[in-house]
C-alpha cells in the first residue's frame, strides 16, 4: 500500500478537499447506526482517517473516535485539527489497516473516502475485514464505502485533474489498467511558502476496483453480514453509473 502520496498531500489535503461534506457523511453514518446498529453505540473506529475529518465530525455527534491510519503526516494533521476543536473523546493510532490489531471492543467501525480501494488484492481486503471484525463487538456494525468499477473505468480512466487554489496546487495524472480495474495516481502538489517561492512534492499511489459480488463475499468469509447498499446519504438503491458505493455490514 503506497503511502507517499497522502505524506504529500497531507498539509494541503484539507484546502484541497474543502468541498467534501463530511457533516453529511457523519449524519448518514449515524443513520446508518440507528437503522442496522446495535443500542448503546458509543465507541466508532474510523479507519484510513486521513487528517481526521469525519473522525472529528462524528467526536462533535457524541461518539468516542479512534482514528487510525498508516501516514504520519496524515495523522500529524489529524492531532491538530483535534486539538483545535478541543476534542477530548478522539485519539488517533498509526496502524495498517489490514492488521492492526484494537486492545479494546468497538461498537462500530468505519472506512470511508475509498479507503479500502487502496487494498490491492482481495486478500487484502478480507485481512482488513477480518481485523474489522476482531475489532467489533458481536452485533456491531461496519460501514464502509468504495469507489466503483464504473469510476475507475469511465471517470478516472487515463484522465488528468487538477485542484487549484490560491496558495496550493495539486496534479493527479491516472493511468488505468481496465481489465484488472487498477488505477495509478501520479500526484504533484505545488505549495506556495511565505516567502512567496513555491515548493514540489510528489507521490504515486493505486486504488483498485471491487465488484459487488466480491466485497461480499469477503464480508462472509469475515464474519460480517452484508446487510444493504446505498448509492447516496439517502440510503437509496445505487443506478447503474454510481460512483460511490456505501455497504453496512454487521458483526456475527
Amino acid at each position: 500500500m503506497a503511502v507517499s502520496c497522502y505524506d504529500a498531500l497531507s498539509r494541503v489535503y484539507d484546502r484541497l478537499n474543502g468541498n467534501a461534506d463530511y457533516g453529511g457523511l457523519a449524519d448518514f453514518i449515524e443513520t446508518c447506526f440507528e437503522e442496522y446498529g446495535s443500542a448503546g453505540t458509543r465507541r466508532v473506529l474510523d479507519l484510513g482517517c486521513g487528517t481526521g475529518p469525519l473522525t472529528a465530525e462524528l467526536a462533535m455527534l457524541g461518539y468516542d473516535v479512534t482514528g487510525i491510519d498508516i501516514s504520519d503526516g496524515m495523522l500529524a494533521a489529524a492531532g491538530e485539527r483535534a486539538r483545535a476543536l478541543g476534542l477530548g473523546n478522539v485519539s488517533f493510532e498509526k496502524a495498517d489497516m489490514r492488521r492492526f490489531r484494537a486492545a479494546k471492543k468497538f461498537d462500530a467501525a468505519v472506512c470511508t473516502m475509498d479507503g479500502i480501494n487502496h487494498l490491492l488484492s482481495v486478500a487484502d481486503v478480507t485481512e482488513c475485514f477480518r481485523a474489522v471484525r476482531s475489532a467489533l463487538r458481536t452485533g456491531g456494525l461496519f460501514l464502509f464505502d468504495v469507489n466503483t468499477p464504473f469510476r475507475f473505468r469511465e471517470v478516472y480512466g487515463d484522465n488528468t485533474f487538477t485542484i487549484e487554489e490560491d496558495d496550493a496546487v495539486c496534479v493527479w495524472r491516472n493511468r488505468t489498467d481496465r481489465k484488472r480495474c487498477v488505477t495509478v495516481f501520479s500526484v504533484s502538489v505545488f505549495e506556495k511558502t511565505d516567502g512567496g517561492l513555491w515548493t514540489r512534492r510528489d507521490g504515486v499511489t493505486r486504488e483498485r476496483g471491487y465488484s459487488l459480488g466480491t466485497l461480499k463475499r469477503a464480508l462472509t468469509e469475515a464474519s460480517l453480514l452484508p446487510l444493504a447498499v446505498f448509492g447516496d446519504f439517502d440510503l437509496t438503491a445505487p443506478p447503474e453509473d454510481a460512483e460511490r458505493w456505501y455497504l453496512p455490514a454487521r458483526a456475527v
